[in-house]
């Protein structure tokens, strides 16, 4: 058989009320510490998305910019202004009187390239053989039969 020990009393109606609330009240802290941190992640989250919105849009001015400084420089420098600007400063086309060439002693111009010729266009005819071929097969089988010194 089993004893079961059984309390005299009851536990008090109080004990019972301040088990059960401080049981939620636990749930609650913990609810409102984990929302917090969840509020705490989205914020952070939500400022780095306005950075990178004002990255985006800085990004995108300084492209805006850039291409209208290339524009203004691909104007300013087309042939006609370059030349408008170089008659302004009191350039003129040189004459072949007004040419002089320097001699640079000790200077030795590169040698010129020489592309080489194509593999289809060797001298080779459509039936020659490699270089790399140096002995005929009568050559070859000749020294394969002194070798084995077979007789025929």
């Amino acid at each position: 058989m089993r004893n079961r020990r059984r309390h005299a009393q009851p536990q008090a109606q109080w004990r019972l009320r301040i088990r059960a609330t401080s049981s939620t009240l636990l749930w609650v802290v913990a609810l409102l510490i984990v929302g917090s941190m969840y509020l705490a992640v989205n914020a952070k989250l939500a400022q780095a998305g306005r950075q990178v919105i004002n990255l985006e849009r800085r990004k995108d001015e300084l492209l805006r910019a850039n291409a209208s400084l290339a524009a203004q420089l691909a104007e300013l420098t087309t042939p006609e202004q370059m030349w408008a600007r170089a008659v302004a400063l009191g350039f003129h086309p040189a004459g072949p009187a007004e040419v002089e060439y320097l001699k640079v002693e000790g200077y030795v111009p590169p040698t010129p390239f020489v592309a080489p010729r194509p593999p289809a266009a060797s001298p080779r005819g459509p039936g020659a053989l490699s270089p790399a071929y140096t002995e005929t097969l009568g050559e070859w089988l000749a020294r394969w039969m002194v070798a084995t010194e077979v007789s025929p």
